[in-house]
């Protein structure tokens, strides 16, 4: 008898959140409060989704590209769309109009999900996204308009729609995700991420040697979930089942210590900028944050300079660890 063959699919990994701590918490930064949500909940509103898209007719292989910051709607998009068969296509907000315009046809984006403060960005190229059928808006507390055709509310879209969908059983080295470089010559270089690459990735991060991530911390990925897959983390965390507290487009350092401290959390990650901001921020208010839950840091993207990494240690008790770049 040999041992019976699984094949290594994200909706595994995203599915077990839910299943083990299905109460745990996914908050979200607001402008006037946080959102918070259980993965319980995340699960159901992610199986919503797939729903809304697969009645649009979005199938195995299908682009649909995301346009937003951290927050629950992203990782819900997260979830669905890759557990579903689809792509999921991680816009980069910080590109400008002709470099999104050429990665949206390029990549053949079905549907753009995005973020209602980000449309003024999209609507810079209107009348470009030949592709482009449907357009998602996740809107905050405001109401939303756009000169943008085919739009339809985040909510009004899930809206209705069964809180469960039987994610197929797909080839693991099937596309998942789908990523575009930035900064380089020449138009942008697109890189896919499969099913296999990905799985074995989440678990790759969360050993102990790398984040040692594991359902008891609470997470704060600030590395923006449109870049790298936010380096792994909302995958890691769902496999875990741990708490993760998302900043969504409040990326002041103030903010970011706030959430840290309100948050208790135990472990974030973030490039050297975020880093050096927070620093400046404690040192010129110092005692306003305790920070005595958080242990550690992941430092990437470019080399964080030595004498920040050892001020980290010396002065909070924190190991920040050097990730890549």
């Amino acid at each position: 008898m040999t041992m019976q063959t699984t094949p290594l699919l994200l909706s595994t990994l995203m599915e077990r959140a839910a299943r083990i701590a299905p109460d745990e918490e996914i908050v979200t930064l607001g402008a006037n409060s946080k959102h918070r949500q259980s993965y319980g909940d995340t699960r159901a509103r992610a199986c919503q989704l797939a729903n809304a898209l697969s009645r649009h007719g979005i199938e195995v292989g299908d682009r649909v590209a995301t346009f937003m910051w951290n927050g629950y709607r992203h990782l819900e998009a997260y979830h669905a769309i890759p557990s579903m068969g689809a792509v999921l296509h991680t816009l980069n907000i910080r590109l400008g109009a002709d470099d999104l315009d050429y990665i949206i046809n390029h990549a053949h984006d079905r549907v753009i999900l995005i973020d209602a403060d980000l449309l003024p960005a999209l609507e810079q190229v209107a009348g470009r996204m030949n592709c482009v059928e449907l357009i998602v808006v996740c809107g905050e507390d405001e109401p939303w308009q756009t000169t943008l055709p085919n739009t339809v509310d985040y909510e009004d879209f899930i809206s209705g729609e069964a809180t469960d969908y039987a994610w197929p059983s797909i080839d693991e080295n099937s596309p998942l995700g789908l990523c575009y470089t930035s900064g380089t010559t020449g138009k942008p270089k697109g890189a896919m991420y499969t099913h296999r690459s990905t799985y074995l990735h989440t678990m790759a991060a969360a050993q102990t040697d790398v984040m040692s991530l594991s359902a008891t911390d609470t997470l704060c990925g600030i590395v923006p979930m449109f870049h790298a897959m936010g380096w792994g983390m909302p995958f890691a965390a769902n496999m875990v089942g741990c708490k993760q507290v998302m900043p969504h487009r409040f990326m002041m350092p103030e903010k970011i210590l706030d959430l840290l401290d309100e948050e208790e959390v135990t472990v974030s990650a973030g490039v050297p900028t975020i880093w050096q901001g927070a620093r400046a921020a404690i040192t010129q208010e110092p005692g306003r944050w305790k920070l005595d839950k958080l242990s550690r840091l992941t430092c990437g993207g470019s080399a964080p300079p030595l004498e920040m990494l050892r001020w980290y240690w010396d002065e909070l008790n924190v190991e920040m660890i050097q990730g890549w770049g």
